[in-house]
């Protein structure tokens, strides 16, 4: 592709080409017109008259840049970055800018839909937002007086209107919340949590040596760390070492590539902390006085040298070494980063707590260019009612299965695992919000029996998805672009906050989260927690700073302050929120709980002979399986391919394009190869999002393979979390 072209057109000025790159190094294949179909209208509008701009906040990923959206008789021509947000500055990636094809998407939800066929079949009517919500309350009450308020699942990803449906769901006095992060992120936030007492930030704007897992900020996520690790790259000569089993687009901007065994990466770890302890390259004065378990942690990984980890990781001891020597001389403006996803193995907690450990020892924490505390600004909110106390225990019983994990997140996997078993009590009725567990669960057969054993399922949604298209009702809510948000609090690079503004009126017959539960709430008995519209809702959240909406009107942003003001917790009486009041070397909540207080390593499963370890992946282009039917992005990858070694894929007789079939234990699918030198020979990579099963997504509609037909349902030890790479394949030419 144009490389040039993209960056102009998506706005990721700064980016300078990583997402460009990134674009077809996922087998995106044929990249045609760009994206020159956003600036012809806007140029032919804007002579007949002039735009409005207007400060929003995109919502097409979690990272929610800062967008001005250029607006003419009443319709968005253009979406650009907002150069004044902190976070993102002057970074809009393609996501951001196909934006605007999202909103007037014909294939988006326009009214309310009740099922009127089988479950699945796509039967549906048009019905009014009365008869829907009557409809929705009327089966929530009957499960209720049935099954109990525990007898309704609510599940949820993130958006700034989540608090609303998550509010709706402790009204209603189910234990049954469980939301995306179980699939996502969860064993790294308690990794984190555990050792620093914070899921802390990353300074990459300022670091100069970076060790980054699979953390494939060039290729898979182009966010404001992207930016910032790139400016890094090329402007101060930081250093990037990374480790990946495939050569990816951020591989190919690292100093350093380290072709890493799948499921050693803690192996690397623990040999690394061996070596800053053994040669004594740790930093004496900040473990004496901020850490705890020093000692306990030196005679542990006396036996994790790197002579053993190159065993493991295939990664040569002298370099294991080295890095370790470069990582504590860069210190502290050395960083191993976290990353995202990472749901990876079943002991993830233990390898993110490693590298958190790693980073403590080189005093890695609130200096400039390392491990920085959230900054908060302290916004108000109204205050509700009391919420009941679920009578009842969480059917996936985390207190007892993993009691340091998150309950507001859940765990997925084994929560579907005891509602298709009714262990111990039945749960009939599902409240869906911006959630498609079709994709984001493994193994979708397990999920679909799920869908297929409830009474009674309700999806909020801003498009038809598999999931939705398994609902008894789908209430469609407006998108981004088309709604107030509540005030949301950022911390990087410092605390500020920012407006998500209405910027069109609603183009169909859809309506934000809040007025929706608003909606359920009056007709479940629960009006009484929603005694507020989003304009009384932000006015209570700037109370406490004594400000209003128009402290946003210059920028769309506010905060009291311009800068980070580093080192305010190292301060040798400051309290972390641990059990010793340290940063834990050795974790005593790990150990309180019947843990290893410290990493042990296991290896890992090889792949039987014939087999290649599974490892599915995400495409910048695309949230999970969000965005896969934008007209633009879609015209930039239309469906994703099996990435396959190219002596493997030889010895196979594979050629580059050929449909293959992939089968795991599971499930089988069929997806065209993708041959290349890029990656090990005892794996595979499959790109998540894609094999929609809904025809109403007319472009996503049948495009690719699901990587859930395929994964096999694990979860990490400590956290619950899905563990996604343990699932290994034969692959065959069709």
């Amino acid at each position: 592709m144009n490389r040039r072209r993209f960056i102009r057109v998506a706005g990721a000025g700064t980016l300078a080409g990583a997402g460009a790159v990134g674009l077809t190094a996922a087998g995106c294949g044929r990249v045609r017109k760009l994206l020159q179909i956003d600036n012809a209208p806007s140029a032919r509008v804007a002579a007949r008259g002039a735009t409005t701009k207007v400060f929003s906040i995109c919502d097409n990923c979690v990272n929610k840049c800062g967008i001005i959206a250029h607006v003419a008789r009443g319709r968005i021509v253009k979406l650009e970055p907002n150069p004044a947000f902190p976070k993102s500055r002057g970074m809009l990636c393609a996501k951001g800018n196909a934006g605007v094809k999202t909103l007037y998407d014909p294939d988006r939800l326009k009214h309310p839909l009740i099922r009127t066929g089988e479950r699945g079949s796509g039967a549906w009517r048009k019905a009014t937002w009365k008869e829907a919500l009557d409809f929705t309350a009327e089966r929530l009450l009957a499960i209720r007086e049935r099954y109990g308020p525990q007898g309704v699942l609510f599940s949820s990803c993130e958006s700034f209107q989540e608090r609303f449906f998550r509010s709706l769901a402790q009204a209603w006095g189910s234990p049954n919340l469980v939301r995306h992060p179980s699939v996502c992120l969860s064993s790294s936030n308690l990794a984190w949590f555990i050792t620093y007492g914070t899921v802390p930030e990353f300074d990459l704007a300022h670091a100069d040596y970076v060790i980054a897992s699979g953390a494939n900020r060039f290729e898979s996520f182009i966010t404001p760390d992207s930016v910032d690790l790139s400016d890094g790259l090329r402007q101060r000569k930081a250093k990037l070492v990374y480790l990946d089993p495939r050569f990816t687009v951020t591989a190919s901007k690292a100093d350093e590539w380290l072709p890493i065994r799948p499921g050693t990466d803690l192996a690397f770890y623990l040999a690394l902390i061996h070596v800053l302890i053994e040669e004594q390259l740790y930093d004496r004065a900040f473990v004496e006085a901020y850490t705890h378990g020093f000692e306990e942690l030196a005679a542990h990984v006396t036996r994790f040298s790197p002579e053993w980890a190159a065993a493991e990781t295939e990664i040569p001891a002298d370099r294991i070494r080295a890095i370790a020597r470069e990582f504590a001389a860069r210190a502290p403006k050395a960083v191993i980063y976290r990353g995202r996803r990472t749901s990876w193995y079943q002991n993830d907690t233990e390898m993110r707590q490693a590298m958190a450990i790693a980073n403590v020892l080189v005093g890695n924490w609130d200096t400039p260019g390392g491990v920085v505390p959230n900054e908060k600004l302290d916004l108000g909110a109204p205050e509700p009612p009391e919420y009941p106390w679920p009578d009842a225990e969480r059917v996936d019983a985390i207190a007892e299965r993993h009691p340091l994990a998150s309950a507001e997140d859940g765990a997925y996997i084994e929560l579907r695992d005891a509602v298709l078993a009714d262990r111990p009590y039945p749960v009939r009725g599902w409240m869906m919000f911006k959630h498609n567990p079709m994709h984001t669960l493994p193994d979708r057969r397990l999920t679909e029996q799920m869908f297929r054993k409830m009474e009674f399922v309700a999806v909020i949604d801003i498009q038809p998805t598999d999931s939705g298209w398994l609902a008894d009702v789908i209430l469609p809510e407006s998108t981004y672009l088309e709604r107030t948000d509540p005030i949301e609090e950022f911390s990087v690079p410092y605390a500020f906050a920012a407006l998500r503004q209405q910027v069109v009126k609603p183009q169909f017959s859809t309506r934000p989260c809040l007025d929706i539960m608003k909606g359920l709430a009056a007709r479940t008995g629960l009006g009484r927690y929603f005694d507020f519209d989003i304009d009384q809702y932000i006015a209570a959240q700037l109370a406490p700073h004594g400000i209003d909406r128009s402290a946003f009107e210059a920028t769309g942003v506010w905060s009291n302050r311009t800068a980070r003001q580093y080192g305010v917790t190292r301060n040798p009486e400051f309290r972390f929120r641990t059990p010793s009041g340290k940063i834990e070397l050795a974790n005593e909540r790990l150990r309180r709980n019947g843990y290893p207080p410290l990493p042990e390593y296991a290896p890992p499963a090889q792949p039987p002979g014939g087999q290649f370890r599974l490892l599915p992946g995400k495409q910048a282009l695309f949230t999970h399986a969000a965005n896969q039917n934008n007209e633009w992005l879609h015209e930039l990858c239309a469906e994703n391919r099996l990435w396959i070694n190219r002596a493997v894929a030889e010895s196979k007789g594979i050629a580059d394009g050929d449909q293959v079939r992939v089968r795991s234990r599971i499930g089988e699918v069929k997806v065209r190869a993708f041959v290349t030198g890029r990656i090990r020979p005892d794996c595979v990579h499959l790109p998540h999002g894609f094999g929609h099963t809904t025809s109403a997504l007319r472009r996503a509609f049948g495009r690719g393979a699901s990587d859930q037909d395929l994964i096999e349902p694990r979860w990490d030890r400590i956290s619950g979390n899905a563990a996604l790479h343990e699932t290994f394949v034969t692959v065959e030419r069709v």
